[in-house]
């Protein structure tokens, strides 16, 4: 236990408070017994617990599910003992799903202890409350997302914008961007950067000439370490999301269809679904069907797109940059409007989404494109890349960056 203490100490009062990502100050005064953090590796998961703990430093304690100094205890004996015999009531617990009982101790501790709060991260973006349904009373989740573009420009070029509201960039694209530009003139050169491989933390902290490197190792963790234990598929079919997500990323987005990949992995339609559900459940891709007026259950799936553009980089062939560039477009502002709202591919157009009740219709393009395709469109806009001042009904691509 003194290890753990000792390790504990070195993280919490060692952690950077330069930078706080934006989740910081809905968890730091947040008034709940048991918050969890989740989403894909190096979106700062254990900084920002280590950051929220260095508030209340002397009765914070921090550990993780994966380190030697907790491999012959509980997850509840750990907690209970640093509670009992030294006072801590914050705990902050990374890697809990290295744990295999994790679920019980959990439900124990919360019952168990009236004046405490933990803080748990997951190395996921795997929903936890399917796991076990009597525990989602238990706490409150909270997806970490990747960096945004707003992030970037501080971190990279020390350039400080706030975020807005979404609303807003619907209602006042204009004065918007043209504020913004005249602020900063790089923006369409920065954004072009960002979009290759910045909305991983590891960037900010990493000699550029290792970037390629540590990005196939993030992935590679993901497929082998993630998916494998998550979902305990023999390691033969491993390789079969490596090739689903070349095929996504090669394709068109409209494009995409479980019959075409299953014959070339020769495999069923059935499994190749259940792959993909797997990639998008871990956070690798977002998916989203046609608008129907019939039950969910009924739609059908129309559109696959990279949750990270940075994979979709790494995946692509260097033959097929029409559709990379279209798909990295799409993927980018998916990811954006993916957080809170409804997104649905509406056949004549590239994004239905929907926000407070009102419907929106986008056409996500280059520079060159027309409003003709959406003129007597209601609440329609075309999103665009590679301009720096909004027009009627145009708004650039990166403006979407203001969201968080």
């Amino acid at each position: 236990m003194d290890k753990i203490i000792k390790y504990s100490i070195d993280k919490i009062w060692g952690v950077s408070l330069d930078y706080k990502r934006y989740l910081y100050n809905d968890l730091v005064d947040i008034n709940e017994k048991i918050v969890w953090v989740v989403w894909l590796r190096w979106v700062w998961k254990t900084t920002l617990l280590l950051q929220i703990a260095n508030q209340n430093k002397e009765k914070s304690v921090y550990f993780s599910m994966d380190s030697v100094f907790v491999k012959w205890k509980t997850i509840f004996e750990i907690v209970e003992e640093l509670y009992n015999n030294f006072g801590f009531r914050y705990f902050f617990i990374d890697e809990v799903h290295k744990y295999k009982n994790w679920e019980q101790d959990l439900k124990t501790l919360y019952d168990f202890f009236d004046d405490i709060k933990i803080y748990f991260s997951w190395s996921s973006s795997i929903d936890l409350i399917k796991w076990n349904y009597d525990l989602s009373r238990r706490w409150l989740l909270f997806h970490l997302n990747k960096f945004s573009f707003r992030e970037f420009l501080y971190l990279r070029y020390d350039v400080l914008f706030e975020s807005i509201n979404l609303e807003d960039i619907f209602i006042n694209y204009k004065k918007l961007s043209s504020f913004y530009y005249s602020k900063e003139k790089k923006l369409v050169w920065y954004f072009k950067e960002y979009l290759l491989y910045w909305e991983l933390g590891f960037t900010y902290e990493t000699d550029e000439k290792y970037y390629n490197e540590k990005f196939w190792n993030i992935i590679n963790k993901i497929i082998y370490e993630d998916i494998s234990s998550f979902y305990r598929l023999k390691t033969e079919n491993i390789y079969y999301f490596f090739e689903i997500l070349k095929f996504i990323a090669n394709s068109s987005p409209s494009d995409v269809n479980y019959s075409n990949i299953a014959k070339l992995l020769q495999t069923t339609p059935d499994t190749i679904k259940l792959y993909i559900n797997i990639l998008v459940e871990i956070g690798l891709l977002n998916i989203f069907w046609v608008e129907w007026k019939i039950s969910v259950n009924l739609r059908k799936t129309k559109k696959i797109l990279f949750e990270l553009t940075a994979f979709l980089s790494y995946f692509s062939d260097s033959l097929n940059i029409e559709n990379t560039i279209g798909t990295l477009r799409e993927s980018f502002v998916v990811s954006m409007l993916n957080k809170n709202w409804s997104i649905f591919y509406p056949e004549k157009w590239d994004l239905l989404f929907v926000y407070n009740k009102n419907k929106y219709i986008l056409e996500i393009w280059w520079k060159n494109k027309t409003l003709k395709q959406i003129k007597n469109v209601e609440n329609s806009f075309l999103i665009k890349d590679d301009i720096e001042i909004a027009k009627e009904r145009e708004i650039p691509i990166w403006l979407f960056w203001f969201i968080y």
